[in-house]
């Protein structure tokens, strides 16, 4: 009875289970032993959070009627190669941050995924990726002071 609809949410209540575990089992530093929001205060709302939107998710599927067609167990090839396509990318790309810098590599990342996943308009894949690229870069490296690789190209 396991379909396409509730193995998701099926693995994130494990991952999330998994989390609250961990979460859990985070010591408390001696100063934060009568404090109320700790360092593992938001850890264990994160794992919460996240197994009642996962139980929630199971359950309204569980409760909705479906109509089962032969199509819906069945897994498209496209779409295994489109993941494999996006990990091999996110590979590629963890790679080409140290060389070629956060900028240039995230927005040729985002380009190429965007591709990969169907979207063919040359102005929607340009608008899409590089000024996101940027923004992010803006707000990490100016706003927030958090340092960015400029990469080996120019150094």
């Amino acid at each position: 009875m396991l379909n396409r609809e509730l193995l998701g949410p099926s693995l994130f209540l494990a991952l999330f289970t998994l989390y609250a575990i961990v979460a859990w089992q985070i010591p408390l530093l001696p100063f934060e032993e009568y404090e109320t929001v700790t360092s593992a205060t938001l850890p264990k709302v994160y794992a919460a959070f996240g197994i009642i939107v996962c139980l929630l998710s199971i359950g309204a599927t569980l409760l909705k009627p479906t109509e089962k067609t032969d199509s819906d167990d069945v897994l498209e090839k496209s779409n295994v190669l489109r993941t494999f396509g996006l990990l091999i990318l996110m590979v590629v790309y963890s790679a080409a941050l140290e060389p070629i810098g956060f900028l240039i590599s995230t927005s040729v990342f985002l380009l190429v995924g965007f591709f990969v996943m169907g979207e063919r308009r040359k102005k929607i894949l340009l608008l899409a990726s590089i000024p996101v690229a940027v923004v992010f870069w803006f707000l990490m490296t100016q706003v927030l002071g958090i340092y960015l690789v400029p990469g080996n190209l120019w150094s």
